[in-house]
């Protein structure tokens, strides 16, 4: 069968079904994108960080479409799972004068869904912001968290929530209020150490 397949070029037909081509995003990427997205909440879920959050009084969908008006994307097919994780958006962004000579960023937001009733009075989610390098132009140094920045990614959500008149708290999971000017910045340049992740 296959030397006949691979015969003689006349004798040989190869043409590409247009029509199943259409159907191709709403069936087999989408088993795909479903099977990456379930290998990484089986394998690839780290213990949620204490970090410093946004928080909203705003559905999921609310959240998608101010955020992706702003850009945002769904990254979570580059990204670690954290336990209880519900939303995972990125912005990518190009930074020529950064400290650490790294160019390409991401704001990248996680969110954490709690319901009324519980700790809040009403619907609220957690937003955990950061600014770190671009996963694929660096996996390297986003990995070993070179730059990493929660005061910027922070920042850069707070002045989106504010152009779009939405109140918040930024605090600490236990309810701790915080403000920018409690966290630090730090740069470390990053080592070309032959891997080509530093532009010349």
């Amino acid at each position: 069968m296959i030397s006949k397949f691979w015969g003689r070029s006349e004798e040989t037909e190869i043409s590409t079904d247009i029509a199943r081509l259409r159907n191709l995003p709403g069936g087999s990427l989408r088993m795909g994108r479903f099977a990456l997205w379930w290998i990484r909440k089986t394998f690839f879920t780290r213990q949620k960080p204490e970090n410093p959050a946004v928080f909203v009084q705003m559905s999921e969908q609310e959240i998608i479409k101010l955020l992706g008006q702003e850009y945002f994307e769904p990254g979570w097919e580059m990204s670690y799972s954290y336990q209880n994780e519900t939303l995972n958006l990125r912005r990518v962004e190009y930074v020529p004068e950064h400290p650490t000579g790294i160019e390409w960023w991401q704001v990248h937001i996680r969110g954490y869904h709690h319901s009324a009733g519980g700790t809040f009075d009403a619907e609220t989610f957690e937003l955990a912001p950061h600014f770190e390098a671009e996963p694929i132009e660096y996996p390297r140094l986003h990995i070993e968290e070179v730059g990493l920045e929660i005061k910027r990614g922070a920042s850069t959500l707070m002045d989106i929530l504010d152009a779009h008149g939405v109140e918040y708290e930024f605090m600490y999971p236990d309810h701790t209020p915080v403000s920018l000017d409690d966290l630090e910045t730090s740069f470390e340049p990053a080592a070309d150490d032959g891997d080509s992740v530093i532009a010349p």
